[in-house]
């Protein structure tokens, strides 16, 4: 009997040892998305995340607000991760926004604190930069490009000249841009681009995706 007791005690550590990891699991498997904009950004996320065969149950996306700015963008991913903590989280934002070093200084408060003990890990709001605006990422998908934009309608005519029915309502922006080859440009294109940024000490044009789809593939596996 008391030997049944034991066994059962055991049994019931290693469930409870096997919960504790797969919760942990599932907690490192997650992130928070939140655009500045509020179409093409999270339609051409959505479309990233189908390919990437990734579900918004472990990471979710915010649209944007009309008229948003960078600094409400940050207080949307603090607001969103109070009621719905993740394990990364991020914010997509232009940096053609006025308040944009605001916004920064306050992605570097942490939304979570570091605890070893409960092991809670160290979370602050990640920011993926687009320069000047997102668009640019997307023209990448179609051609390596280092010309030195100021704003969104600088870029514009340059998609259009690859995209010619551009429009920031398009619902499967991922796919005309090329899906899953034209993200395979896009990041290569990326990466020649920081070579000449750094070669040149420039710092525009610039794209951040690369480290976020890098981070995504990381929260697949």
């Amino acid at each position: 009997m008391q030997e049944n007791k034991g066994k059962q005690r055991q049994l019931a550590k290693e469930r409870a040892r096997a919960e504790r990891k797969k919760a942990g699991r599932s907690e490192k498997g997650s992130a928070l998305l939140v655009c500045e904009g509020k179409c093409t950004e999270p339609r051409y996320l959505h479309g990233l995340l189908r390919h990437l065969d990734i579900s918004t149950a472990n990471v979710e996306i915010i649209e944007g607000q009309s008229r948003s700015n960078a600094v409400a963008v940050v207080t949307r991913a603090r607001q969103r991760f109070e009621t719905a903590p993740r394990y990364r989280v991020f914010v997509l934002i232009d940096t053609e926004q006025a308040d944009l070093p605001q916004a920064l200084k306050q992605c570097k408060t942490p939304l979570q604190r570091e605890n070893k003990k409960k092991g809670h890990p160290l979370i602050r709001i990640e920011p993926v930069l687009s320069t000047p605006c997102f668009e640019f990422w997307l023209l990448l998908h179609f051609r390596y490009c280092d010309q030195p934009f100021t704003c969104f309608a600088d870029v514009l005519p340059e998609l259009r000249a690859s995209l010619p029915d551009y429009r920031k309502s398009e619902p499967a922006i991922f796919l005309k841009t090329g899906g899953g080859e034209g993200l395979d440009r896009a990041l290569l294109n990326t990466a020649k681009l920081r070579r000449f940024l750094g070669q040149t000490q420039s710092t525009i044009p610039a794209t951040d995706m690369d480290r976020l789809v890098e981070a995504l593939h990381a929260i697949k596996v």
